[in-house]
C-alpha cells in the first residue's frame, strides 16, 4: 500500500538523511526539508590530497575480451566497473553506498515523492569540453530504455531494470513510444523526472551505468563509439589496445572535482593473467584475488598477507527452479529438494571457508541488518515425506531435472545429495557464458545456478529484480500476486524498518514457495600496496578511484 501523500515528506526526509553521508575528501550531500519538499545539495568539494610523485595506478582488467563499455549495455560487473570510470550520471553511490549528487549539484523532491528536479553542476562537460545539457541527460536515459540501442534485443539493455520507475519508461521498452513521458527539460541545466509511483530506491538506481550520460553525437557514429569514448566521468581514454591495455588519464575539468590520480594503466587479456605474480613482481598496485590464490597470498614467505583486504559482498549464488516446468511445477517436489539439500556443507567442502554459507537469498548488510534465517533445516526424512505427497511418489516415473550453470558446484552437490536421497535424476549441464546468458534471457532453462551481485544496496535488487512477475530479469516464470504486492508496498515505503519488515515477509514467502535454493555469499579478496591510499572496497566491490592517491 502506498502511504498517503501527507505522510511522505517526513518519511522522505528521514530516509534521505539516513542515505546521505559526508566523507572526507569527497563531495557528499545534505538533505533538508524546504516548504514541503526535500532538497539534496552536494556539499562543497573538500580539497583532495596533493601528494608528490607519479600518480599513476597500475591494475589488471579482464583476461576475456571487453565486449563493451557502453553504459546502456553494461549488464555485468566488469562492464559496469569500466563504465563508471568513463561515464557518470546524476547521482553516484558514495563509499558508504549512499546515493549522493554527482553531475547534479541539487536535487529537489516533491512532497508526494513523485517529481525529482535536478540542477546540473556549473561547468559540467564531456571530455572534449562540450557542455553537458539537460537534454543530453534525457536522451541518455531514453537510449538506455530503447531496444533499438541493442539491435532490438531488450534483454541486452539496462534501462528496464534501473529506469522503469520513470513514468513512460515501459512504453519505450515495449516499442510503443520513443519519448520518455516522465522527463521534462526545464532549461540547459535543469530537468525533471516524474515517477509512476513513489520509489525509495530511485536515487540509488540513478547511480547505475544505465543512467550515465553519453554524448548523443558520438553514439550515433556507430557501435564501436565507446572505444574512443567522449565520456562524462572523471577519467578519459588515452589509449585502448584490445586484449592488451587500456590507459586512462584524469579529466581535470570534471565538474564534481578532478581525481588526484593522473592516470590508470590497466593490463588486459593475456597480459592480465597471473595477477598475483604481477603483484609480487611490483608491476601492479591493486588486484582482486581469486580463491585459487588465497593460500599463496597468505603464505608468510610471500609477504603479502598484510596487503589483503577481506570484504563480504552483497551477493548470493543460488539455484533457481522454474515453476512452470515439470516436475518442478509441483511445489512438493521443490519443497522436498529444499529439505534434502545440506547446503551448509558447501562453504567448507568446496571453498575451504572462503565463502559464506547462505541462510537465505538476502545477504547480511542490506539495509544495515542481518536477515533472519528463511530456509528450513536440513531434514532428509521430512523431504521424503513431502515427496510422497507430490505427483511423483516413490515408484512413479519423474522426468529428470536439468540444472544449467557456468561452474555448477552447487548443482552437482544437489545432485549428489538431495537427488540421491530422493531418487530424483538430476543432470548438470555446464555452458559457456554467452550461451548461458542467451538461453537464460530467452527463458529456456528449467533450472539454473547463478551468482547475483546487488546492483544497489537494497533488498529490492534481489527480490524484485530476480523474482517479481514484471521484472525483466525474472527468468524463472515465478508469479505470486502476494509476493508482488509486498514488493510494491515496500517500494513506496520510505521508513527503513517498515521496508525491512515487508522485505522480510516477501523473502520468507519466496523461500516457502521453493523457487530458489540459496547457496553462498561471496567474499571479495583484494590486494593493494601500502602506498595506495584512499582505496575503498565496498560491499559492491571497488566502485571508483575518485579519492585514490599514491604515496611512493
Amino acid at each position: 500500500m502506498v502511504p498517503p501523500p501527507c505522510h511522505l515528506p517526513v518519511a522522505l526526509v528521514l530516509a534521505l538523511l539516513v542515505l546521505t553521508s559526508s566523507l572526507a575528501g569527497v563531495a557528499a550531500a545534505v538533505a533538508t526539508p524546504v516548504a514541503g519538499r526535500v532538497v539534496i545539495e552536494a556539499t562543497p568539494e573538500v580539497s583532495r590530497a596533493t601528494p608528490s610523485g607519479e600518480q599513476v595506478l597500475r591494475i589488471t582488467g579482464p583476461v576475456e575480451p571487453i565486449a563493451t563499455i557502453d553504459p546502456a549495455l553494461a549488464r555485468d560487473v566488469t562492464a559496469s566497473f569500466f563504465s563508471r570510470l568513463l561515464f557518470r550520471g546524476l547521482t553516484r553511490l558514495d563509499d558508504s553506498l549512499a546515493p549522493v549528487p554527482e553531475l547534479a549539484e541539487r536535487i529537489e523532491i516533491s512532497a508526494d515523492g513523485l517529481v525529482y528536479r535536478f540542477v546540473l553542476r556549473e561547468g559540467v562537460a564531456y571530455h572534449d569540453g562540450r557542455p553537458i545539457v539537460a537534454s543530453d541527460v534525457v536522451a541518455s536515459l531514453t537510449r538506455s530504455l530503447s531496444p533499438a540501442t541493442a539491435g532490438g534485443d531488450v534483454e541486452r539493455i539496462g534501462g528496464p531494470t534501473y529506469l522503469s520507475d520513470i513514468d513512460g519508461a515501459t512504453a519505450i521498452t515495449a516499442g510503443e513510444s520513443d519519448t520518455l513521458r516522465g522527463a521534462r527539460v526545464v532549461d540547459d541545466r535543469t530537468l525533471e523526472l516524474r515517477l509512476a509511483a513513489p520509489r525509495a530506491t530511485f536515487l540509488m538506481k540513478l547511480a547505475s551505468p544505465a543512467a550515465a550520460v553519453v554524448d548523443p553525437i558520438q553514439v550515433a557514429s556507430g557501435p564501436d563509439w565507446w572505444q574512443t569514448a567522449n565520456g562524462s566521468g572523471p577519467f578519459r581514454v588515452d589509449a585502448f589496445v584490445p586484449e592488451e591495455r587500456l590507459d586512462l588519464v584524469a579529466f581535470d575539468d570534471y565538474a564534481a572535482g578532478p581525481p588526484t590520480l593522473r592516470g590508470i594503466e590497466m593490463r588486459l587479456g593475456p597480459t592480465a593473467a597471473n595477477a598475483f605474480n604481477l603483484y609480487q613482481a611490483g608491476e601492479i598496485d591493486v588486484t582482486a584475488v581469486p580463491l585459487s590464490s588465497i593460500d599463496a597470498v597468505l603464505d608468510p614467505l610471500a609477504g603479502t598477507a598484510d596487503d589483503l583486504s577481506v570484504v563480504p559482498m552483497l551477493s548470493t549464488s543460488y539455484i533457481a527452479l522454474r515453476t512452470d516446468e515439470p516436475p518442478l511445477d509441483d511445489p512438493a517436489v521443490r519443497r522436498a529438494l529444499t529439505l534434502a539439500f545440506p547446503r551448509g556443507q558447501l562453504a567448507e567442502a568446496g571453498f575451504a571457508g572462503h565463502k559464506l554459507p547462505a541462510d537465505g537469498l538476502l545477504p547480511p548488510g542490506l539495509l544495515h541488518r542481518d536477515w533472519p534465517t528463511a530456509l528450513p533445516a536440513y531434514d532428509p526424512k521430512a523431504a521424503k515425506a513431502v515427496l510422497a505427497e507430490s505427483r511423483y511418489p516413490v515408484g512413479t516415473e519423474m522426468p529428470p531435472i536439468q540444472i544449467y550453470g557456468l561452474g555448477a558446484f552447487g548443482a552437482e552437490t544437489l545432485r549428489d545429495t538431495a537427488g540421491e536421497t530422493l531418487g530424483i535424476e538430476i543432470d548438470v549441464v555446464e555452458l559457456e557464458w554467452p550461451d548461458f546468458y542467451l538461453r537464460l534471457a530467452r527463458r529456456e532453462l528449467p533450472a539454473y545456478e547463478l551468482l547475483w551481485v546487488a546492483d544497489y544496496p537494497d533488498p529490492e535488487s534481489f527480490l524484485w529484480s530476480l523474482f517479481a512477475s514484471e521484472s525483466p530479469d525474472n527468468f524463472t516464470g515465478y508469479a505470486n500476486p502476494a509476493f508482488d504486492a509486498l514488493l510494491t508496498e515496500a517500494a513506496a515505503t520510505l521508513e527503513p524498518e517498515a521496508r525491512a519488515d515487508l522485505y522480510d515477509r516477501a523473502h520468507r514467502l519466496l523461500i516457502d514457495d521453493g523457487v530458489v535454493l540459496p547457496l553462498l555469499h561471496d567474499i571479495r579478496y583484494t590486494l593493494s600496496r601500502p602506498e595506495v591510499k584512499g582505496l575503498v572496497v565496498t560491499q559492491l566491490g571497488i566502485l571508483d578511484f575518485d579519492g585514490v592517491w599514491i604515496e611512493r
